[in-house]
């Protein structure tokens, strides 16, 4: 091969590598990746029909987050999760349509720190101290189990708001409830 033959096929090369990659603004992905992220919001809709199918009636839409995460986010405050832990049955008829999801198909839960922990268990005493005497202390996930408490049949929606107003400054990130309703109208 010649010298310009070289130069001419590595900026050929060069040229087609460039052009495949993405601007750099991670908020306006590539076609590609908006293909990926349409064949999982549908592999997540064929999931919650198969779970609708087989009796999980109130089964939220699955959705992808700004980042494209899958989510099912919950309506009414209904929460599929527990619901869904207690019928084995359709977890295990569904299988098949889950297991073909990516390894990425979720966002990755959040790992608390020993202070996040500390921080949270600040928050409870916070709600117990403004309204909500049966919350509970956190467990090691950050989550707040209501199973077993006075609020495992809900949380009245106004309390919910004044607790979260009023123990802003302890913690202001995400509150995880589960074992529960979580907010009652």
């Amino acid at each position: 091969m010649t010298k310009t033959t070289s130069t001419v096929l590595i900026t050929v090369l060069l040229g087609a590598v460039l052009s495949g990659c993405d601007s750099g603004d991670p908020a306006s992905p590539s076609p590609s990746a908006s293909a990926g992220r349409q064949e999982l919001l549908a592999l997540g809709q064929e999931w919650v029909q198969c779970l609708r199918d087989k009796g999980l009636t109130r089964m939220p839409d699955a959705d992808l987050t700004p980042e494209g995460y899958l989510q099912f986010p919950p309506q009414d405050g209904y929460n599929w999760k527990d619901d869904l832990r207690t019928r084995p049955a359709i977890i295990e008829a569904c299988k098949a349509i889950e297991d073909r999801y990516p390894a990425n198909a979720f966002r990755p839960r959040q790992q608390f720190s020993a202070d996040d922990l500390r921080k949270l268990a600040e928050f409870a005493e916070c709600a117990r101290r403004n309204g909500l005497p049966g919350f509970p202390d956190p467990n090691a996930q950050g989550e707040f189990d209501l199973g077993g408490t006075p609020l495992a049949n809900g949380v009245p929606g106004d309390k919910i708001n004044h607790v979260s107003e009023a123990c802003r400054t302890v913690w202001d990130g995400d509150v995880r409830i589960t074992g529960g309703n979580e907010v009652k109208k």
